[in-house]
C-alpha cells in the first residue's frame, strides 16, 4: 500500500466526488472523503456528527470509545458512527494510525414518495465528471442489479433508502474486515490514480454502501430497535429540526406546519422516539457547538452558544458538560492536542 502517494494525489479527486448523488429511491450527500491527518494530536475528545461516518484503518492502530465502551481499533479493522452516537479518540504514541474516512448524509427522494421518476427524466440527470454544480445530484440508476445484469440484489429489492436508514441503528464497535472491504477500498484508490470519470468513481462508492448494508444484514450489527416506528411524520419533523437555525424554538409552529395540535405532535414525537422535541433540538445545537469549537480558530465561546441558539451562556455550557462530560473551554483545549 502507497498510503503517502494515496494522501499527496487523491484529496483533489475526493473533493470533486463530494456532492450529492441520486440512487434509485435514495439522496446520498458526501460530505466528506479524507485520510486522516492526526498530527501532533494525542485524542479527539466526545462529539458526535449529524452525518454518518466509516472509519477504515490502513495501518497503526488507535482507541475509541463508544459511549462508555473503549474499543481498540488495529490495521485491517473499520467502525462506523450513526448520527447522533457520542464518541471520542485516543491515538496511540508510536504507532499513529492512517486510515480513510467517509462522511454522509441520505435522504428520499422526494419524487420516490411521490411516485416513480420518469425515465426520461433519469436519463436527463444523468451527468458525467462534475459537470453539475456542488449543490446539484448526479442520477445512477441500476444499483443492485448482479454482475451479469439480469437480476437484482437483496438490497434493491427492499429499497435503497430503508437499507441505508437501518444503518443508523448499527451496534457500536471495531470489526475485523472479514467481508472483502479492504478490496473495495483498494480499487477505489487505484481507479482514483487512473483518471477514472467521476461517475466510475461513484459507482464504486455505492458498492462500499452496499456493502456496508450487507454487513448489517449478514452480521444483525444493528442496537435495538427504538420504541415505535420511524414514520413520515417524524421524518418530516427530523428534517425540520436539522434545517432549523432560529434562535427561538417554536414547537407550536412547527405543529400548525403539520396540521397537528402542539399537544399531540409532542406526544407522537416522545413515544416514537423516546426523547421530547426541545431535547432533540438542544442536541442538534450542541452538536453545531462543537463542531465549532473544533475548528482551528474556533470564535469566543460566548460566540458560539449565540451561533448554536443558546442566548443564555450558563445554560449553554450546563447543557454542554451534560452532554460531552466537559465544559465547553476544555473540550476546545483537548481539540487543539498536547501543548
Amino acid at each position: 500500500m502507497d498510503i503517502q502517494r494515496w494522501k499527496l494525489e487523491l484529496p483533489a479527486v475526493f473533493s470533486k466526488l463530494c456532492r450529492e448523488i441520486r440512487i434509485n429511491d435514495t439522496v446520498v450527500d458526501w460530505i466528506d472523503i479524507i485520510f486522516e491527518q492526526v498530527g501532533s494530536a494525542s485524542k479527539c475528545p466526545p462529539h458526535s456528527h449529524t452525518w454518518f461516518e466509516f472509519n477504515y484503518v490502513l495501518s497503526g492502530r488507535m482507541q475509541t470509545r463508544f459511549r462508555d465502551r473503549l474499543v481498540t481499533i488495529n490495521e485491517g479493522d473499520f467502525f462506523l458512527i450513526p448520527p447522533g452516537l457520542v464518541h471520542s479518540h485516543t491515538y496511540t504514541k508510536g504507532n499513529p494510525h492512517e486510515g480513510i474516512c467517509f462522511r454522509w448524509r441520505i435522504r428520499q427522494a422526494e419524487d420516490s414518495v411521490a411516485g416513480n421518476r420518469r425515465e426520461e427524466d433519469c436519463a436527463d440527470s444523468l451527468r458525467d465528471d462534475g459537470d453539475s454544480g456542488g449543490h446539484e445530484s448526479d442520477y445512477v440508476g441500476g444499483l443492485g442489479q448482479d454482475d451479469s445484469g439480469s437480476g437484482k440484489s437483496e438490497l434493491s429489492e427492499s429499497g435503497l433508502y430503508a437499507e441505508l436508514e437501518r444503518l443508523r441503528r448499527w451496534k457500536p464497535g471495531g470489526y475485523m474486515d472479514r467481508y472483502g472491504i479492504r478490496e473495495i477500498l483498494l480499487h477505489f484508490f487505484e481507479e482514483a490514480l487512473a483518471g477514472r470519470s467521476s461517475l466510475s468513481l461513484q459507482l464504486i462508492l455505492l458498492r462500499l454502501l452496499e456493502e456496508i448494508a450487507a454487513i448489517a444484514r449478514s452480521e444483525r450489527h444493528e442496537q435495538e430497535e427504538p420504541e415505535g416506528p420511524k414514520d413520515q411524520l417524524i421524518k418530516k419533523i427530523e428534517v425540520y429540526l436539522e434545517d432549523f437555525r432560529g434562535k427561538q424554538f417554536n414547537v407550536a409552529e412547527l405543529a400548525a406546519s403539520l396540521h397537528m395540535s402542539y399537544g399531540h405532535l409532542c406526544r407522537v414525537y416522545k413515544q416514537r422516539t423516546g426523547i421530547t422535541l426541545i431535547e432533540r433540538m438542544n442536541r442538534l445545537r450542541l452538536e453545531k457547538a462543537a463542531a465549532l469549537l473544533r475548528e482551528p480558530s474556533p470564535p469566543l465561546i460566548k460566540e458560539i452558544a449565540e451561533i448554536a441558539g443558546f442566548p443564555d451562556l450558563y445554560y449553554f455550557s450546563k447543557a454542554f458538560k451534560k452532554r460531552f462530560g466537559v465544559s465547553p473551554s476544555s473540550y476546545r483545549k483537548q481539540s487543539d492536542g498536547p501543548s
